[in-house]
């Protein structure tokens, strides 16, 4: 597997969390849509599951990196955190 090092600051981790917050939302949307019980559903989880334990690690990364509340934020405006 290839990968890369990526340093983010605390404005792009919060879109990122957004970003990833507001996906798990629409899978779980999606799950219940499907039917839980459906192969979709099964299909659909699979890529949840793989999303929460990409969330989880970044928050472990953010916290360690002592990322501010702010940055975990999922308010729809914009957040200024320049001044954090």
């Amino acid at each position: 597997m290839k990968n890369f090092q990526l340093n983010i600051d605390e404005k792009l981790f919060n879109l990122l969390w957004r970003s990833i917050s507001e996906r798990e939302s629409e899978l779980l949307s999606e799950i219940q849509q499907a039917g839980e019980d459906s192969d979709e559903a099964s299909l659909i989880s699979n890529d949840l599951v793989y999303l929460r334990l990409t969330k989880s690690d970044l928050e472990k990364k953010a916290k360690k990196s002592k990322f501010s509340a702010g940055s975990f934020s999922l308010e729809e405006g914009f957040i200024d955190l320049s001044k954090l």
